[in-house]
C-alpha cells in the first residue's frame, strides 16, 4: 500500500492504527463516514483508547478532524492530505509525466508539483514518453500516478478496471490550436500523400486519420510522432500531424509550414484534448491526492 517505516516514539498499535484512519479518511474524503470502532478493532487489533488517542493526534497537528456518532462510527469533518500522508508514514507519491516540450506539459508539471509542494506532501517526479506506456508502468507499480490525455485514458478504459482517476478541463493536455498538420512550406502535399502516423500513439492515430483519412487515397508511413517536423523535412513523409513544441529553429525558417487541423480532426481534438490522473489500482488512498491536484 506504498507504506514505509517511520521512525515514532509511539508504541507500535498508536502508528499502526493511526495509518489505518488515514488511509480510510483518504479513500472516502470529507464528509463521509470513517469505520466504526469495532472494525480497527477486528483489523488493527488496536484498543478503543489507542483509537482515541490516534485520532486526537490527528485532530492536534490540524491532519484529520471527525465528529463522533456514537456506535454510527465518525464523520471527516475536514482533511489535510500532506499533513495526513506525513504523518501516516506513507511513501512519497510517485509521479509519471510526459516529457518536457508542449507548453501544456511544463504547465501541467508545474501546476501539479506547487500544489503538492504547497500541500507538504512528499513526491518525486519522472518522466516517460507514451501516454500508454505510462498507464502501464502504473498498472505494474512502477509509479502512482500518471498524467496522460483524456484520449489515451478511454483507449484504455476496458483494461484499466477499478483505479482513481481525476480529469482535468478540455484543453489542459492539448491547448487549442497546438496540435497542427505540418507540410513542406514550398511543396503542399497533394493527393496520393505519405502521411507520418504513430500507431503507438492512440491520440496521434485518431486525429492521422481524422485529417487525413484512409479512404481518400493517403499513404500512411510509420514514424514517431515527436519526429514529424524532421521526417516532412527530410522527405520521408509529405505531412503529418504534430504538437507544438518550443524550437530552436522555427519551422517557418527550415522551409515547413503549420497548417490548423480541419473540422474532423478539431472535433477529435475536443474529445482527446483533456488532461487525466490514473492512480495506481489497489491505491483508492489516492483518491484525496489526486482531488487535490485538480484544484489547481
Amino acid at each position: 500500500m506504498g507504506e514505509r517505516v517511520r521512525p515514532a516514539a509511539w508504541d507500535r498499535p498508536l502508528p499502526r492504527v493511526l495509518r489505518a484512519i488515514v488511509l480510510d479518511a483518504l479513500r472516502l474524503g470529507t464528509g463521509a463516514a470513517l469505520p466504526t470502532n469495532a472494525h480497527y478493532l477486528g483489523t488493527v487489533g488496536a484498543t478503543a483508547g489507542t483509537i482515541q488517542r490516534a485520532v486526537a493526534v490527528l485532530a492536534e497537528q490540524e491532519a484529520l478532524t471527525t465528529t463522533s456518532h456514537g456506535a454510527g462510527g465518525r464523520q471527516i469533518g475536514s482533511l489535510h492530505v500532506g499533513r495526513a500522508w506525513t504523518l501516516a508514514g506513507l511513501a512519497p507519491v510517485r509521479l509519471l509525466l510526459p516529457p518536457s516540450g508542449p507548453v501544456e506539459f511544463d504547465a501541467l508539471v508545474d501546476g501539479i508539483t506547487d500544489r503538492l509542494t504547497g500541500l507538504g506532501l512528499p513526491h518525486t517526479v519522472r518522466h516517460l514518453r507514451g501516454g500508454s506506456r505510462r498507464l502501464d508502468a502504473v498498472a505494474g507499480g512502477a509509479a502512482d500516478v500518471a498524467v496522460v490525455s483524456s484520449g489515451v485514458l478511454g483507449a484504455a478504459a476496458d483494461r484499466l478496471g477499478e483505479v482513481p482517476i481525476r480529469q482535468l478541463g478540455p484543453g489542459t493536455y492539448y491547448a487549442a490550436g497546438a496540435v497542427v498538420s505540418v507540410v513542406r512550406a514550398a511543396d503542399p502535399p497533394t493527393v496520393p500523400a505519405r502521411v507520418a502516423i504513430d500507431r503507438d500513439s492512440p491520440d496521434h492515430t485518431l486525429l492521422t486519420e481524422a485529417a487525413y483519412p484512409p479512404d481518400e487515397g493517403y499513404e500512411y508511413v510509420e514514424r514517431p510522432f515527436p519526429e514529424v517536423p524532421a521526417a516532412v523535412l527530410r522527405g520521408d513523409v509529405d505531412a503529418g500531424v504534430w504538437h507544438r513544441s518550443p524550437s530552436v529553429v522555427p519551422l517557418d525558417l527550415a522551409g515547413l509550414a503549420c497548417i490548423p487541423l480541419g473540422s474532423a480532426a478539431t472535433e477529435v481534438w475536443a474529445e482527446i484534448s483533456a488532461a487525466a490522473l490514473v492512480g495506481a489500482p489497489e491505491r483508492p488512498e489516492l483518491r484525496a491526492v489526486l482531488d487535490a491536484v485538480a484544484l489547481v
